[in-house]
C-alpha cells in the first residue's frame, strides 16, 4: 500500500496529514497592528 502524502493542496487550500485524517493547515494573517490599553486595536 502506498503511503499518503504529508501535505496536499486542493482548490488553493492546504491540508496536513494528522493520523489518518487531513486537517486544514490554517495560518493567522500576517498583521502588525499595535494594540492599545484594554486590548483595543487602533482604527485603520
Amino acid at each position: 500500500m502506498e503511503k499518503p502524502k504529508e501535505r496536499i493542496t486542493e482548490n488553493s487550500i492546504d491540508y496536513i496529514l494528522v493520523g489518518d485524517y487531513y486537517i486544514l493547515d490554517l495560518k493567522p494573517p500576517e498583521e502588525n497592528r499595535p494594540i492599545r490599553h484594554y486590548g483595543h486595536a487602533l482604527p485603520t
